[in-house]
């Protein structure tokens, strides 16, 4: 792996050891040099993972400062959730579309005709249709088929995950299906970005867009610090811990703030 990747899939603990010797080396860089070569026009990203009644911290923070890159490398993007990640973006300066059980993927498709799919931390489909968590507790009743999205279009796709279950891993799903204790999903993409926490991966993600484009593209630990505090707060709750903790997938701030300086060291190196 490359430092980028290194640096995302610190103190990765789901088993995920399988999947990243199947990856290429430089994961985050091959998809960043794919977006930035795109043409501009509209980008869908979703996120929203449903857990203990509401949404989780894994996922919007990292879609937020996603769509602040796009926007700024001159992409529309379009934020696609569900009502229980709704509130995470309340009042964002981007548009966000509710994803409801009457929404039919190829109508938003057709209306604003993306050219790229990006889904950071969003359950997909196993292979008999539902919807599983890590420890295969069934979520087809709370998980909105945002997946379809993936499904029914051929523009360029991104996955980011963690732990298997997530949009994009199908890509990998007879290796994830073989080397985790997990249902799997079967729904893949372009190009899959695996880390130890989903938002650690957008972050990665925002590394290799900043350095291949030559412009910091990263927030900072602040500006993560008060998002992550604007949702915990909006009743988003950590995924590992249960609780409405200001932290993600077990992860303190520290821990963060350490993946985020790494990240930035990377940048500074490159761009100077």
């Amino acid at each position: 792996m490359s430092v980028i990747e290194q640096i995302i899939c610190k103190y990765q603990h789901r088993g995920l050891a399988t999947l990243l010797l199947e990856m290429p080396p430089a994961y985050c860089r091959l998809a960043a040099e794919a977006i930035s070569e795109l043409p501009r026009g509209q980008v869908l990203v979703t996120t929203g993972f449903y857990c203990f009644g509401g949404g989780e911290t894994d996922g919007p923070v990292g879609t937020y400062f996603l769509c602040q890159a796009l926007r700024k490398m001159g992409f529309s993007p379009v934020i696609v959730t569900d009502s229980y990640s709704k509130a995470f973006f309340d009042g964002v300066e981007f548009q966000v579309e509710i994803y409801d059980w009457q929404t039919d993927a190829k109508s938003l498709l057709q209306k604003y005709r993306p050219v790229l799919l990006l889904s950071v931390e969003r359950c997909g489909r196993a292979s008999d249709g539902k919807y599983y968590t890590m420890n295969k507790t069934d979520i087809s009743e709370f998980t909105l088929p945002i997946d379809a999205l993936f499904l029914q279009s051929d523009v360029l796709s991104i996955g980011i995950g963690d732990g298997g279950n997530e949009i994009g891993m199908g890509k990998y799903y007879e290796c994830l299906k073989e080397a985790l204790f997990i249902i799997p999903s079967v729904v893949s993409c372009d190009f899959l970005i695996p880390a130890t926490v989903s938002n650690w991966g957008a972050y990665g993600l925002l590394t290799a867009l900043s350095i291949y484009n030559k412009i910091n593209l990263l927030p900072s630990f602040l500006e993560v610090s008060r998002y992550l505090h604007f949702i915990v707060d909006q009743g988003a709750s950590d995924g590992i811990k249960g609780k409405a903790n200001y932290s993600v997938d077990g992860f303190d701030l520290q821990v963060e703030k350490e993946i985020l300086l790494l990240l930035m060291q990377e940048i500074e190196s490159a761009l100077t």
